[in-house]
């Protein structure tokens, strides 16, 4: 009695279970109309695309899903294909009958450059094709194998690098200029004073060996230009920027094997005859200069954009110092005859000349936005300067002291002079990406009043006995030009 009790009860526990179980079957079976779902002109109906869909494995055997992610639709009925064989629609030919029942002719291998791929997997690859694309039958290197250079142009990798290399654009157009950090390598030249003048011959007034000339630095130095922006107000900031660090070199030597060589301080061994003891009747004398150049300036600069974003502007105040050295010199050596105490021959001369400049500057620069990324401006500064000049000539030779011994005189002296400074530069910006934009640019300034470092007159001087008459100081203008190479970061 018990157990035919408890058996009832269990009956009653699983029939409510056997009718939930088949409830939820049944919500397997969408009904996508009753759900107001529409299907779009020329689309299966989802019923439809998805009456092949397995319980135990989404993506079965020979089903449409399967042969859609293949490119297939329907076994390669797009394609006018006879059988389809699941992946690939039949592997490298489209079918069991290879590609001549596609129309192609011409084997497996030709279906794939004809027909898209190995069935449908285009360019990229599939399993049916061993992952091969079809730019391997184009490759002149592995002939089909399939070798890395012709899988990566085939899956994109290399068009993707190229891509790479545009400009980074997502800033957009309307990009105010900015940068944090700025850093260039300069490389400059500057404009030398020094004339064609004759500085030695062979033998008394004979053939010119050596020049002035010879001296001049015309080579392009590399130096640096760093700059920071901080933002100060709306549209506005604070730059400070250095350049320079350039050191411009230049010697030259004339030789002889006899003590025959002869200076301009003897008017070439004429005055007086037969020339001076130390500057003439040598083996060796060199001519040289050496210049060099710094700039630091800050500013307060203003920015702005125009409606159309395809132009924009700035205008700049602030503060402006320059330093300009240049130093010519001359030297002798001879044989150790010295006709006073039998001392060797020798002179060296060196005249020196500092400029340092301080004043007041203005300017600004314009900005054409060629496509997002890509800039080209122009940049213009003005300064009224006070310069500075400080004179270090000197003379020392083998006879020059009490009783023809060696000694050395000296000058020091200078001037202060006003001048004025012009810059431009031509710039071209590429950014590569949010923080980092490469720069390239035209840099040219002029200065005017600078004093150089080449002048006779102070050794001539210098050399001559009795009192020194002290020289006035002459000045020329300056004109530095060059280019840069750079980058700039924002943060």
């Amino acid at each position: 009695m018990m157990r035919a009790t408890f058996i009832a009860l269990m009956a009653m526990s699983l029939a409510p279970s056997q009718a939930q179980s088949q409830v939820q079957n049944a919500a397997y079976e969408a009904d996508y109309e009753a759900s107001g779902f529409v299907t779009p002109a020329g689309m299966p109906s989802p019923a439809e695309y998805y009456s092949s869909v397995e319980q135990a494995s989404f993506f079965g055997p020979g089903g449409r899903i399967s042969s859609r992610i293949q490119g297939c639709d329907g076994g390669c009925e797009s394609m006018g294909c006879d059988g389809s064989s699941g992946m690939g629609c039949g592997g490298m030919g489209c079918g069991d009958g290879g590609c001549s029942s596609c129309g192609m002719g011409g084997g497996g291998a030709g279906c794939g450059m004809a027909g898209g791929g190995c069935g449908g997997c285009g360019m990229e690859g599939c399993e049916s094709c061993g992952g091969l694309t079809n730019c391997r039958f184009l490759c002149l290197f592995c002939r089909g194998a399939g070798c890395g250079l012709c899988q990566s142009m085939g899956r994109g990798y290399l068009l993707g690098c190229l891509k790479s290399l545009l400009p980074y654009g997502d800033a957009g157009i309307c990009a105010q200029r900015w940068y944090d950090v700025s850093g260039d390598v300069m490389f400059l030249s500057h404009g030398n004073r020094t004339t064609n003048q004759v500085l030695t011959t062979q033998g008394i007034a004979g053939n010119p060996v050596l020049r002035a000339s010879d001296a001049d630095s015309d080579d392009r130095e590399a130096g640096a230009r760093v700059s920071a922006a901080f933002i100060f107000g709306a549209g506005g900031n604070i730059e400070a920027t250095y350049l320079g660090g350039q050191e411009w070199r230049e010697s030259r030597t004339a030789t002889s094997a006899t003590p025959t060589l002869f200076s301009f301080l003897s008017a070439f061994g004429t005055a007086p005859n037969n020339g001076f003891d130390d500057s003439d009747r040598s083996r060796r004398q060199t001519v040289d200069s050496y210049s060099t150049f710094h700039s630091a300036e800050i500013n307060y600069r203003r920015r702005t954009v125009e409606q159309y974003c395809r132009f924009q502007g700035s205008w700049l105040v602030g503060m402006r110092y320059l330093r300009f050295d240049d130093d010519f010199g001359y030297s002798a050596f001879g044989t150790p005859n010295n006709a006073l105490n039998n001392g060797p021959r020798f002179l060296t001369v060196n005249n020196g000349m500092d400029n340092k400049m301080f004043g007041a500057q203005a300017g600004g620069d314009l900005w054409w936005n060629v496509i997002a990324g890509v800039n080209l401006g122009i940049g213009f500064k003005g300064a009224w300067l006070d310069n500075n000049i400080d004179r270090h000539a000197n003379v020392f030779a083998n006879s020059l002291g009490p009783g023809a011994t060696p000694a050395r005189r000296i000058i020091e002296d200078g001037i202060k002079k006003s001048t004025v400074m012009g810059e431009i530069e031509a710039t071209m910006l590429y950014r590569i990406s949010h923080s980092w934009t490469l720069k390239n640019q035209y840099y040219l300034m002029g200065i005017d009043d600078v004093a150089y470092g080449f002048d006779t007159t102070p050794a001539q001087n210098l050399f001559s006995a009795g009192a020194v008459p002290v020289s006035p100081i002459r000045t020329d203008s300056l004109t530095i030009q060059g280019f840069s190479f750079g980058a700039e970061y924002i943060w």
